[in-house]
């Protein structure tokens, strides 16, 4: 018997198109529970022709943030379990549009990857007492931010597992 209910959100592919932190996925817990992400995978995927800097990076950041937000489009989380409940945490990617009106504030992760087509990195927390605890009604973001690069034709792309 499972003692939590598992699922995993997936950005997509986000183009790296700037030089300054862009928030990739959004999220708002819900106001009645809150959520424990327990693996943050980030990836350089290539889009078209890529062509990233050399001796580039990409700095990944899970950050509280204030505003609301607008653009991006919705992506729906997948239970990694048998339940067939639906995820009550809300998620916006920037995958379709940019995500906008957010502030950044304190930084609970961050993570660093080469500015490489097919580079990846992953931090796994569960059962470990690390799990990033998101309180309910909490609204955070994952930021992505290259140094140089913008318009290579390389996609950033994130996934979180969590749990309710």
């Amino acid at each position: 018997m499972s003692i939590f209910r598992g699922y995993v959100v997936d950005s997509l592919g986000v183009s790296i198109s700037a030089t300054t932190a862009i928030p990739v996925l959004y999220i708002a817990a819900a106001s009645a529970a809150d959520l424990n992400i327990t693996r943050v995978k980030v990836q350089c995927e290539a889009a078209s022709s890529p062509a990233p800097p050399s001796n580039g990076s990409i700095l990944w950041t899970l950050n509280l943030v204030t505003g609301t937000v607008g653009g991006g489009g919705s992506v729906t989380p997948e239970p990694t379990g048998q339940s067939t409940l639906a995820a009550q945490t809300t998620f916006t990617s920037a995958n379709s549009a940019a995500i906008t009106g957010l502030t950044k504030s304190t930084e609970f992760w961050h993570g660093v990857i080469p500015f490489t087509a097919g580079a990846w990195a992953e931090d796994t927390f569960e059962n470990t007492g690390f799990e990033i605890n998101i309180p309910h009604s909490g609204i955070y973001a994952v930021y992505m931010t290259a140094a140089s690069g913008a318009g290579s034709g390389c996609n950033g792309r994130v996934g979180l597992w969590f749990a309710e």
